[in-house]
């Protein structure tokens, strides 16, 4: 069989979590399958990581499509391609399927939460969004969602044949978020981004649709009712076009000198972040997985989550959950888990046990099996 991934928004320099979820799955693909052979699509040739699985494995190839226009790559050249020189299958991890295709089609649905939260979203892009939705459920053979809460959040808002939807968790890259670290690199990490401890941390990008507001209204009610509490917040992420309600927050005399805004920060520096925090915090509304709080698990730092969406279902028991509405409630929970340090081990050894679960060789082996269900679809 052959088998066409889209791998342009694994290609991307500065990924976030859509993109890791491609690019990790390829590289699992690879290191798990010598049977199928492999096409990597994107716009532009591909970077390192990616490009030297096309050296190492000889079922692997690279195919570089090149189009004249910013946009539109998927529903213009990719279609092109498909219809031309199609493969037998072809995985569309993290975006649009083609417009066309006489290859079998399996496309990932992270979560539709531009139906859920249309508000958070520009007209444009939740209006691409529903059409590109209806567009994989009309066309695909088969379709991955991340969580057993996306699933059902598709057949809340769309119409669907849903025999043909799979629950493929995520996984995460276990050499990297570990408790475990070389002598020293953390402690030099904080240095280089001149943090001091004690710390929560948040990773994301900075925006409405992560409730950033809630953030840090809880943060400052937290602040205000522990006045000696030296704990400062920091946020690792970009900023993102509604970030004007967040800076008006940030200059609040009370937040102004306990926040410490890194802006996007490079992939190395995470983990280090993690191990040394206090404790992770995701205050977000709607979440398709949340990848963050299984790395923080992973790194052996408590998380403190709202308890909405699919944070729940990926958190389980090894997860202290905050009302995203309600920032007493979340400053009651920062307090908690920093003066109660039984409370914090446990959730320490529940999230370690927690994050073992998860696997990018175990997300990899489901969607080679949905692959091949997919080529063999009538």
């Amino acid at each position: 069989m052959v088998i066409g991934i889209d791998a342009s928004r694994a290609n991307r320099p500065n990924k976030t979590g859509t993109e890791w979820y491609s690019y990790h799955l390829i590289k699992q693909l690879a290191a798990i399958d010598r049977h199928n052979h492999y096409i990597l699509y994107s716009n532009k040739p591909l970077e390192p990581g990616l490009a030297e699985l096309c050296q190492q494995y000889s079922n692997f190839k690279s195919k570089v499509l090149n189009w004249p226009f910013s946009r539109f790559w998927t529903l213009g050249r990719l279609t092109l391609e498909m219809i031309v020189r199609p493969p037998d299958v072809l995985f569309v991890p993290a975006h649009v399927l083609p417009l066309l295709s006489r290859a079998k089609l399996v496309n990932t649905i992270h979560d539709v939460g531009f139906m859920a939260f249309p508000n958070l979203y520009g007209r444009h892009a939740a209006r691409y969004l529903r059409w590109s939705t209806k567009w994989a459920l009309a066309k695909a053979q088969r379709l991955i969602a991340i969580s057993e809460f996306t699933k059902q959040e598709i057949q809340r808002y769309f119409s669907a044949d849903w025999s043909k939807i799979k629950v493929v968790y995520n996984g995460y890259d276990s050499s990297f978020y570990k408790p475990e670290s070389e002598p020293n690199h953390d402690q030099r990490i904080l240095a280089d981004y001149n943090i001091e401890q004690p710390y929560l941390l948040y990773i994301g990008r900075l925006e409405n649709k992560k409730n950033m507001v809630g953030l840090l209204n809880g943060f400052r009610q937290y602040c205000q009712d522990q006045p000696r509490s030296r704990l400062k917040l920091v946020l690792a992420g970009q900023r993102s076009a509604d970030f004007a309600q967040v800076s008006n927050l940030l200059s609040d005399p009370i937040l102004a000198k306990r926040c410490v805004e890194l802006g996007w920060t490079p992939m190395t520096a995470l983990p280090s972040l993690l191990r040394q925090a206090q404790a992770f915090v995701f205050p977000s509304w709607y979440e398709g997985f949340g990848m963050p709080i299984l790395e923080a698990m992973a790194s052996g730092t408590p998380v403190l989550s709202s308890n909405t969406g699919s944070l729940p279902e990926i958190g389980g028991e090894a997860v202290l959950y905050f009302d995203p509405a309600n920032p007493v409630d979340l400053a009651a929970k920062i307090e908690v888990v920093i003066k109660n340090n039984d409370l914090r081990q446990r959730l320490i050894k529940a999230g370690l046990k927690r994050a073992a679960g998860f696997s990018w060789t175990k997300t990899a082996q489901a969607t080679l099996k949905i692959l091949q269900e997919a080529h063999a679809a009538q």
